[in-house]
């Protein structure tokens, strides 16, 4: 419908008095409903409950004794524990049940290979259905522990060091996998599983880039974030902190997927920078990053010492940050 424009009046405003008092004012009530609507929505997500809980990675093997000596050491009991579970493999079972007796929340980290021999599967051959028999079993493991457990399934596919990585198998492949695998799990009603989409915080190489593997928001409940500071522990590494390592990657998740954030893995090398400094300021930084619910402390020494020493100096600040009360020692949900 063409109307016509009378001489200094906007267009918009002839266009609404063609339309009948009665219908403008459903125009703006439904204009006004719509703007409630996208603010709540905003406002709930970034705004809901502010907390973050506490987790931690603590060694291969699931512990209790490993979780108290966490709790007496800094002060906050890890309301998650991490572990690393290769292909063809499963969870020991009498370690989850002393997880979930301890008060807290298994995380899987199910990785795609043969970790031993640093081996590729076939990728092929899995979505073909050759592996459906494990993958249904482990489904029915991760659905008899009836409580919530993460799952974070081939992590860090947007660097290079993985044979599931989006650059190696691509980003069409990657995703297929992922969703395969998910719907497995919801086949058997494993309901209780949160789908972690686990990325490095840096893409490597820069194209490699995370969204290219996203296997879609009804697949995935969380967004995982590995991120370490290797200061000068390495001859192209240097000094970052907690800021300049997850900032930019956090905003761009949460601006791309709306989901909620879990720091999956992080940690800092004392070799070129203060570490106690550094682990201040991430405790102050995670207090400034609304959508992320927990923080996975990477507290064991491996290829630096990521471990922060109990009673040290950064042992002392990470006690002191976490006794805040912000920081949660059982896993919730909203």
């Amino acid at each position: 419908m063409t109307v016509p424009q009378k001489p200094g009046v906007s267009p918009w405003f002839q266009m609404c008095a063609i339309f009948k008092p009665v219908n403008m004012t459903v125009w703006i009530v439904l204009v006004i409903l719509i703007l409630a609507s996208s603010c709540f929505a905003q406002s709930y997500f970034y705004k809901r409950k502010n907390y973050c809980v506490i987790g931690a990675f603590l060694g291969d093997r699931l512990t209790p004794a490993s979780a108290e000596r966490f709790s007496a050491d800094y002060g906050k009991h890890p309301a998650i524990l991490l572990t690393f579970v290769d292909w063809g493999s499963y969870p020991d079972e009498t370690a989850v049940h002393d997880v979930y007796g301890t008060g807290s929340v298994l995380m899987v980290t199910w990785e795609p290979w043969e970790a031993a021999r640093k081996a590729t599967i076939d990728y092929d051959a899995v979505l073909a259905g050759k592996d459906d028999k494990y993958i249904r079993e482990f489904a029915i493991q991760m659905r008899a522990i009836g409580k919530p457990v993460f799952l974070r399934f081939a992590h860090e596919m947007n660097g290079d060091w993985y044979p599931w990585s989006g650059q190696k198998i691509g980003g069409e492949k990657y995703r297929r996998l992922f969703r395969y695998i998910r719907k497995i799990f919801d086949s058997v009603g494993a309901g209780n599983v949160r789908w972690v989409f686990s990325i490095n915080a840096e893409n490597v190489p820069g194209s490699n880039h995370f969204d290219l593997c996203y296997p879609g928001g009804s697949y995935v409940d969380y967004i995982g974030l590995d991120g370490y500071n290797w200061g000068g522990s390495r001859s192209w590494s240097q000094w970052r902190s907690f800021r300049e390592t997850f900032s930019s990657v956090y905003k761009e998740a949460v601006r791309r997927y709306k989901k909620p954030v879990i720091i999956s893995e992080f940690g800092t090398t004392s070799t070129g920078g203060d570490k106690a400094r550094w682990v201040d300021e991430a405790l102050r930084e995670v207090k400034r990053m609304p959508a992320v619910k927990a923080l996975v402390f990477f507290n064991v020494d491996k290829e630096t010492d990521w471990k922060i020493v109990p009673g040290s100096e950064a042992g002392r600040a990470l006690r002191n940050g976490l006794a805040d009360p912000y920081f949660k020692e059982s896993w919730t949900e909203d």
